[in-house]
């Protein structure tokens, strides 16, 4: 049998960091494997959808890229947590928000708004030259856009030109830099084609001291445009400087209402009002079906860590109040009416909130210990325990829906579709053969499905150590029950090319490729279950070897489990 034999059960790929070095286990002899492929599976017939003259506020959204497959439409995906993954080129994306029933623009950290076409996977330049474009939102032919203005350029001026979009100095320095600052809300015409034109300022002299605490996210109900604007807070003293000399940032001219809110304007009027107060920076935000604003707030970076500092979910009501500048959401006075979360997140800087039918779904890091990175967790209206649905490394930067699927832009400059039904889902970076960094996916139930498959099997369930599988180019590792001393010994893993030339050249002496890995790297567990996946090289295989060991006190290695495969030829 060779893996080129082997079912592909459905496009995902493994995520993680790659261990590089050699260990004193033996080689062997040779077999071949189906190349990874991370396209997302094409529908098989096209489903026609109507236009969208005037979508709601973060509208079912859609992506692609000039090289991407079609996104999945109902059918594709209803089973696995993981649908695809879009590659739109560039990296750090930093917002999305949907054209119509085919198109979707995207914002990226280098200044640029493309228009991405579902249907043919081009991708057409819309715009360039913004400033770090934070929020985008399309109302009545017009695109809205965040951004921070001169912000960044007067930064680079007092601090060099090479310096990235971040102001430190002391507090005198600090107000006299804010008096200058305006960040900025835009909006542009859109044409037949997409593209923009007629650059209007709606909203200017916006303070912020860098590229976060800013106009951040944006949102619409059909008549006005909701922007969320972080607090311009400086490391030292902070947040109070700006309260007490607030007459004199106001005397150049400084925007000192929109501080740490969620300000409006109902175009074409575009007369600026303060909707909510007392968030320290709010980023994405979401309006639901019944018209509330959710957003999470950024408390302070240190989350939970720090006693009096926490992450929240709001629902973000006209005169709101909720808490900031006191230090400690809701640890302002009584009477100040402060209003409580929603819920309390279990990690720091959260990102961003979408909110649909079936609840609220928050981006934010992770400080569980799990070194996951951003997480992914879905909230129901009632404020209960919520359900993690994607685990991450690097930054999720928006997140829409379409036909009951996610759509969340990432940070690496990739679009990943998930199936929130069919959750949790894993995705990671990865160094595998090359300098170029790539997201790999897995989740618990595609294991299930190739578990339930039966095979092959290079260890058999019921094995003293991890029963494991082999399905499309990826090693899958099984193992229920597991105690936590099955994930702290080191794997092995051994292939053995069928020729030898495959090798990469600083493995070509061992005769084999070592692919040894922690389990924290490519594991994971759910209640008393343990999984790893590891992608497999791209070349024939002959051999894999594989299982775990432990150094003794002597210096010498011990196997607590090995096994190896042979592929016929």
């Amino acid at each position: 049998m060779t893996l080129l034999k082997l079912p592909l059960l459905m496009t995902v790929v493994v995520a993680l960091f790659v261990a590089w070095f050699a260990t004193g286990c033996a080689g062997g002899s040779a077999g071949p494997r189906d190349p990874i492929r991370l396209t997302v599976p094409p529908p098989a017939t096209a489903v026609p959808t109507p236009a969208v003259t005037n979508p709601t506020p973060y509208p079912p959204p859609n992506s692609s890229s000039a090289t991407a497959a079609p996104a999945p439409v109902p059918g594709v995906c209803p089973e696995h947590g993981y649908c695809g993954r879009l590659e739109l080129g560039g990296r750090r994306l930093t917002a999305a928000a949907w054209l119509d029933e085919d198109r979707m623009y995207l914002a990226d950290f280098e200044g640029r708004i493309r228009l991405l076409d579902v249907k043919t996977g081009v991708v057409t330049m819309a715009l360039d030259g913004l400033s770090i474009p934070r929020g985008l939102t399309v109302l009545d032919g017009r695109l809205y856009v965040s951004e921070m203005g001169n912000v960044c350029q007067l930064i680079r001026q007092v601090r060099g030109p090479d310096v990235g979009c971040w102001y430190e100095s002391d507090a005198t320095d600090f107000l006299e830099f804010l008096s200058r600052t305006s960040a900025q809300v835009l909006s542009y015409q859109i044409d037949g084609s997409g593209g923009l034109s007629d650059r209007q300022v709606v909203v200017d002299r916006i303070m912020a001291w860098e590229h976060t605490h800013a106009p951040n996210g944006l949102a619409n109900d059909g008549e006005y445009v909701y922007v969320s604007i972080g607090h311009p807070q400086q490391r030292v003293n902070p947040g109070h400087i700006l309260i007490t000399h607030a007459d004199e940032l106001k005397s150049h001219n400084r925007r000192t209402d929109l501080m740490g809110v969620v300000a409006r304007f109902r175009p074409p009027d575009n007369e600026v009002e303060v909707y909510a107060t007392g968030l320290r920076n709010t980023y994405g935000i979401s309006i639901a079906p019944d018209g509330t604003i959710y957003g999470a707030d950024n408390d302070d970076h240190g989350g939970l860590a720090d006693c009096c500092q926490r992450e929240e979910l709001n629902a973000i009501v006209a005169g709101g109040f909720y808490g900031f500048p006191f230090y400690g959401t809701n640890e302002a006075p009584p009477e100040a009416g402060v209003i409580e979360p929603v819920a309390v997140l279990q990690g720091a800087v959260s990102t961003f909130a979408y909110a649909n039918k079936d609840g609220v779904y928050v981006a934010y890091l992770a400080i569980d210990g799990s070194g996951d990175g951003f997480v992914v967790d879905r909230f129901d209206y009632a404020g209960g325990t919520p359900e993690r649905i994607v685990s991450a490394k690097g930054h999720t930067t928006a997140i829409l829906e379409r036909n009951g699927l996610l759509y969340l832009a990432s940070i690496n400059g990739n679009v990943h579709v998930i199936n929130p039904d069919a959750a949790p889902v894993r995705i990671r970076l990865t160094r595998f053969h090359s300098d170029d960094y790539v997201d790999k996916v897995i989740s618990d139930d595609y294991v299930d499905k190739v578990i339930a498959a039966g095979g092959p099997s290079v260890i058999p369930p019921g094995y003293e150590g991890y029963a494991v599988y082999i399905d499309a180019g990826r090693l899958i590792y099984d193992k229920d029950p597991c105690a936590p001393e099955d994930t702290k010994h080191k794997f092995f893993l051994h292939i053995v090319p069928a020729n030898h030339d495959d090798l990469p050249e600083q493995r070509k002496q061992y005769d084999f490729d070592n692919l040894d890995f922690d389990f924290n790297a490519y594991g994971w567990r759910n209640g008393d279950r343990c999984r790893a996946v590891r992608e497999l090289p791209e070349y024939d295989i002959s051999i894999i070897r594989t299982g775990q060991w432990v150094r003794e006190a002597n210096g010498d290695y011990r196997h607590t489990w090995e096994a190896e495969y042979h592929f016929e030829r």
